[in-house]
């Protein structure tokens, strides 16, 4: 119970830094917070600006993030 306790608490942590309204926190189980986290860090990691490209770019925008919630 012990380990499950902190595993939760992890995940409520996770959910907190994600860029969300707070009005939609609430609202998400863990697995939409775990799903969320993980498109987020892929994003960040294909998208990840290279010695030769522009400017860097944002990882969810707005629109998208707001699609992306929804459909949850």
């Amino acid at each position: 119970k012990a380990r499950r306790d902190q595993i939760n608490a992890e995940i409520r942590a996770l959910r907190d830094l994600l860029p969300l309204p707070d009005g939609d926190r609430p609202r998400l189980s863990y697995l939409h917070v775990m799903a969320l986290a993980c498109i987020y860090t892929r994003k960040g990691a294909c998208l990840r600006p290279g010695p030769t490209r522009g400017a860097p770019m944002e990882l969810l925008g707005g629109p998208e993030l707001a699609d992306l919630v929804a459909s949850l």
